[in-house]
């Protein structure tokens, strides 16, 4: 196979794509065009192809919209956390007085202190898993905090208003 055919074979590969070639292929094949009637029309051809494209112009700025569906599925996963969190809270506030009644703050208090301990630590660790995994580095930092907070004074807190 002779030079020409070579230039040839590869020209007709690299034609659809001359706009993105180096300026020293694209020189070559542009020269390949001019002896080559094959070649030829397949650039005319691409050109006209590629003038009858509508252009877009990009320079004004388009805000794009998130897609509203989207963003309320995640404004419902933070509520779900949120409430989970509360209602374990609930349960364990509500289990500890109905099953000790008032009669004793201090046993009272350790009943809601294990109830944390076997319910709320669980629960905020898959919920943490969870935030870890579908949201970012913000809701993860404020769903630890708060239950680090909750974990460690609401003890204390509910020792003042009882």
């Amino acid at each position: 196979m002779d030079s020409f055919n070579k230039i040839h074979l590869l020209s007709l590969e690299l034609i659809p794509i001359i706009n993105d070639l180096d300026e020293e292929p694209r020189q070559v094949i542009l020269e390949h065009i001019t002896y080559c009637e094959d070649c030829r029309k397949l650039y005319d051809n691409t050109e006209n192809f590629n003038n009858t494209l509508p252009k877009h112009d990009y320079s004004e700025n388009v805000e794009l919209k998130p897609l509203k569906k989207l963003v309320q599925f995640n404004n419902g996963l933070k509520l779900l956390m949120i409430t989970v969190r509360a209602i374990t809270l609930f349960y364990i506030v509500y289990s500890s007085f109905k099953y000790n009644g008032a009669e004793s703050v201090p046993s009272l208090l350790e009943y809601i202190k294990s109830g944390i301990f076997l319910f709320y630590i669980p629960a905020a660790i898959f919920l943490l898993v969870f935030t870890f995994t579908f949201f970012n580095k913000k809701w993860v930092w404020i769903s630890l905090v708060t239950d680090l907070v909750i974990i460690i004074f609401l003890e204390k807190v509910l020792q003042l208003f009882l």
